[in-house]
């Protein structure tokens, strides 16, 4: 039977996301501010992209960000097809759907700080453009006039409210039951293989790089250079097991290899306390080994199982 689609989406949907942000950076040349290009007047406005705001005022927005975009990450895997697109597992939506709603309450709440903040920044940066722009100009009129050019670009903090925003929607890919869509989803059977092949290389290479790190880790123990007998302690510990929970999670091609391997790990994280080295070093590289096994077979083995599942009605929001 031929992989389509709605194969792909009986077990899960995409989310497509935007950050959007005041970056408080504008282009301006010298020229356009009929002064001197000068060592001074280059430090203090980086011409070419000059900076309104100091990069501290926006660190508290970006926390909530980069909090904002992680939940997104550890609950969703790569769809290589569309630019800015994951692939989520319907087991993990309603998680995800919760972090997201509350990352952005906070980054709202953010965004209102530094609204709040607004007028001390423009204090604290507007004195240090008007005395670079003052040393660059030929004259006081010049200097003036670039100064009111670079001051006019500070926008009121109603316009830069508009300017953030965290958006995202959940969509699926579906094909009506004509004739015709029989055709056209033999098209799109290589594409929908490259998608499956992403999503398994993507999790074992994030499992290999956890194995990775545990290997270096048990080298420095080999060579006395650890606190502990098998190179890694608790925290180290808990990071891996992190990393193994959320391959778990996302496995929903159910690669047997990761499956295996995820078990494996598991079991040697849980009982590494008191292991030989070398032992430990030795399964680690097992776990290395076997991750690199044929991909492509491993899609296979996917798309067979999901041409078995039961179907699924989705429809393009």
């Amino acid at each position: 039977m031929t992989i389509t689609w709605n194969d792909i989406f009986t077990q899960g949907t995409l989310v497509d996301f935007s950050v959007h942000m005041w970056r408080a950076r504008i282009q301006l040349t010298a020229k356009d501010l009929g002064i001197d290009q000068t060592d001074d007047v280059v430090q203090a406005l980086s011409f070419g992209c000059h900076r309104l705001a100091p990069a501290k005022a926006f660190e508290g927005v970006n926390k909530q960000v980069r909090l904002w975009m992680g939940a997104i990450e550890e609950h969703s895997l790569n769809f290589p097809l569309l630019k800015g697109v994951r692939y989520v597992p319907d087991d993990q939506v309603s998680e995800l759907q919760l972090k997201l709603e509350r990352y952005q309450r906070a980054f709202n709440q953010a965004v209102m700080d530094f609204i709040d903040d607004y007028a001390n920044v423009q204090e604290e940066m507007i004195p240090v453009l008007k005395s670079a722009l003052r040393e660059a100009a030929k004259g006081e009129v010049a200097a003036e006039q670039a100064i009111e050019r670079v001051i006019s670009e500070y926008p009121s903090a109603a316009r830069i409210q508009e300017k953030f925003g965290l958006e995202w929607n959940f969509f699926t890919i579906s094909l009506p039951s004509s004739k015709e869509a029989v055709e056209t989803a033999k098209s799109a059977v290589p594409q929908i293989q490259k998608v499956m092949e992403s999503m398994i290389v993507e999790l074992r290479k994030e499992l290999s790089g956890k194995v990775e790190t545990l290997l270096s880790l048990a080298s420095k123990a080999k060579q006395g250079k650890a606190r502990t007998k098998q190179g890694f302690g608790d925290k180290s510990v808990t990071s891996a097991l992190a990393v193994l929970d959320k391959v778990e999670r996302l496995n929903v091609l159910n690669d047997p290899v990761l499956r295996d391997q995820t078990r494996a790990l598991k079991s040697l994280l849980n009982s590494s306390e008191g292991m030989d080295v070398s032992l430990i070093s030795g399964e680690l590289d097992n776990v290395k080994k076997s991750l690199k096994e044929d991909v492509a077979q491993a899609a296979s083995q996917a798309e067979q199982r999901l041409t078995g599942l039961g179907k699924r009605k989705l429809n393009m929001d």
